[in-house]
């Protein structure tokens, strides 16, 4: 997508914001070329060596190399403001060089801001997840990584994704929400109150809302989050890793996906549900035999591969044998 296209993208989006802060804001969050940033720099040095001598002073596209489409897009945004149009040519000056240069600096200390402190990684946060050995190498190498790494998973329902977000709500500092529900929460909210170290989001898939949108995006890219309503700006930066997990991902924006490092899964086999459905039910305080027994009637009379489904089998019990469990599965059965 040209530079161009992207912001007329985005149009909406930075609109919302109200002041030229915060819409550069939303667009350099969304500036996954660099390109516009470059632009801007070359503008905000330009507004400096040339402070304006008239009311008709203003530099001109070749003075920055920008493209003109850019350049009026930018001035539709209320970030640049026309002071000269003529049949030579249109000369522009920024709105307000102050916000500029600040935009400009926040972004630059984002890029480069670590994440604080050393993460502790519960050795066995992930034992409980059987197979997919490489990709939980690549997530513990993301949550111990002092940089921001955001991890996507992704493929066929009960194939270990919300199993693995479960896992990693035992870290420090982590705060899980679901995607669908995530606007009657409020995204700005929890950021801005609990300042998660990880944010847990799963059902990303169904995060509908743009306001949601601008913010993880902007979340993700520079770790900046804004909020202006009533007149009232809220604002940090915040050193948040984002781990998601949806079942498709063909309706998510080009511009979110490219910030995840994205992990695709498969079904389990029949062998590794049974295995995994029964660690999860010891960690229920199920006896080994009885999950593995749980896991089995799961497979066989349920037809489901879903760990899910052996979780509230297992809850169903008033008495923790295999009559009990059968009578279970016999109820449950009747009901499909």
């Amino acid at each position: 997508m040209s530079l161009s296209l992207y912001i007329y993208s985005v149009f909406g989006l930075a609109l919302e914001a109200g002041k030229v802060y915060e819409t550069l804001m939303s667009l350099l969050a969304n500036d996954e070329s660099g390109s516009l940033k470059a632009l801007l720099k070359r503008i905000l040095d330009w507004e400096k060596r040339n402070p304006p001598k008239g009311e008709y002073d203003g530099f001109y596209w070749h003075d920055v190399s920008g493209d003109p489409r850019v350049l009026n897009k930018l001035v539709i945004l209320q970030v640049l403001k026309v002071v000269l149009k003529t049949n030579s040519g249109t000369a522009y000056r920024v709105v307000d060089l102050a916000a500029l240069e600040k935009a400009l600096q926040d972004v630059e200390k984002a890029e480069v801001r670590p994440v604080e402190g050393e993460v502790e990684v519960p050795a066995d946060i992930l034992d409980v997840v059987v197979g997919h050995e490489e990709k939980k190498e690549i997530i513990l190498r993301a949550l111990k990584s002092k940089e921001r790494v955001h991890i996507l998973l992704y493929g066929s329902p009960a194939s270990a994704k919300s199993l693995i977000l479960e896992c990693l709500q035992r870290l420090p500092g982590a705060k899980y929400i679901i995607g669908s529900a995530s606007t009657k929460a409020g995204l700005f909210e929890l950021l801005y109150n609990e300042e998660p170290r990880f944010l847990i989001l799963d059902e990303i898939d169904k995060l509908e809302s743009m306001e949601d949108l601008s913010i993880l995006l902007s979340l993700m890219q520079t770790g900046f989050i804004s909020e202006t309503k009533y007149n009232r700006r809220r604002a940090k930066t915040l050193s948040t890793k984002v781990i998601a997990a949806a079942n498709r991902i063909d309706r998510l924006p080009p511009e979110l996906l490219s910030r995840f490092v994205k992990l695709r899964f498969r079904d389990y086999t029949d062998d590794e549900f049974i295995d995994v459905s029964a660690k999860v039910l010891q960690r229920e305080g199920i006896p080994m035999g009885l999950a593995v027994y749980i896991a089995d009637q799961v497979l066989r009379k349920l037809k489901t591969r879903d760990v899910r489904d052996s979780l509230k089998v297992a809850r169903l019990l008033k008495e923790k044998t295999r009559e009990d469990v059968d009578r279970v599965i016999e109820l449950l059965s009747r009901q499909t």
